[in-house]
């Protein structure tokens, strides 16, 4: 399904919901039910805190056995939770591979994590907010390689043939156009480089305006359409195949 699809779907649920199409704001809606997959701090993957859509999820799934990549190199760790379920589906999926996960810390911290629960009050049940603050600590396996240093700074030996790498730690627009030149070029020819979050557009944090800047000088990448046909994603234009 892609994304003129997903609209379409959109506006036929919502006409026979009883609405009416042209009384809402229908890329405002679109937004607001990606941020029910995407901002989820209640998703998890075996236990750990895993910041990402499902749908996104699924597509990582279905790109790692496709491709089977020996090596994925993820910069921006969090809470470990994406590190892990990369490292478990090579497991899955009977991968000898590694997963090199690089972060500035090496310490999660704690956070809330919202919730909503029913609760008796005055006799009726409503809707509360509870916020639950749970320690996170980083998930160990015997697929996952830790490095605690600004992803720019990370010199790497010859690595394996058949690498990936996602990129999801600095957002600002400067900071990923400069790890798509660093990490590109280790990136396997008919693997993937994929980069989140760009779904964001505000001045500053703009990880689009670097993907597009990118894809302009470097002809080796093409955006797969094809990886966002769900039309919910947070990396819309991101999943970049290397064809050369």
């Amino acid at each position: 399904m892609n994304s003129t699809v997903f609209r379409e779907v959109i506006k036929s649920m919502i006409r026979d919901s009883g609405g009416s199409v042209n009384k809402i704001n229908l890329e405002k809606s679109i937004e607001l039910i990606g941020e029910c997959f995407m901002y989820n701090s209640w998703n998890f993957w075996l236990g750990k805190i895993i910041e990402k859509s499902p749908l996104d999820l699924m597509i990582l799934q279905e790109i790692m056995f496709e491709k089977r990549p020996i090596t994925i190199i993820e910069c921006g760790t969090g809470y470990g939770g994406l590190t892990y379920y990369m490292a478990t589906l090579m497991d899955l999926m009977g991968i000898n591979g590694k997963v090199i996960a690089i972060d500035h810390q090496d310490n999660p911290q704690m956070v809330p994590n919202p919730k909503k629960i029913f609760m008796p009050i005055d006799g009726e049940i409503v809707f509360a907010d509870v916020n639950l603050y749970q320690k996170q600590t980083l998930p160990k396996h015997p697929k996952i390689k830790y490095i605690f240093s600004d992803c720019l700074a990370v010199d790497f030996p010859k690595l394996k043939s058949k690498i990936m790498v996602v990129l999801d730690s600095d957002n600002s627009t400067g900071y990923v156009y400069a790890e798509l030149e660093k990490f590109s070029k280790m990136v396997t020819v008919g693997q993937y480089l994929v980069v989140a979050n760009t779904i964001l557009a505000d001045k500053n944090t703009n990880p689009a305006a670097a993907v597009k800047k990118f894809l302009r000088n470097n002809k080796n990448f093409v955006a797969d359409q094809s990886r966002e046909k769900f039309g919910i994603t947070s990396s819309p234009g991101g999943y970049l195949l290397r064809v050369s």
